[in-house]
């Protein structure tokens, strides 16, 4: 498993998988306009991550590839705007 960093977009699609542990489903899009959609997986702080999912938001993810070809977060951030941080 090498680990990799992708900065993408919220593809606005996402899907609870299981509640114990919190698995979530998300997809993301490259900001190259020809790649293709990633599906992701999130374990670690997936509640949180849900919480402040917005459409289109800007994301920076850090993780690697199952054998599924899904993209495993293990760190992530989440790009706000400071007028949303001071209110």
């Amino acid at each position: 498993m090498t680990n990799e960093a992708l900065t993408v977009k919220f593809d606005n699609q996402s899907k609870i998988l299981k509640y114990d542990p919190f698995m979530l489903y998300i997809r993301v899009k490259p900001l190259t306009p020809a790649a293709k959609p990633i599906n992701c997986i999130v374990v670690q702080h997936a509640l949180t991550l849900f919480y402040q999912l917005k459409p289109d938001l800007p994301l920076a993810l850090y993780g690697h590839y199952n054998q599924r070809h899904q993209f495993v977060i293990t760190k992530y951030m989440i790009r706000t705007d400071t007028h949303e941080l001071a209110s």
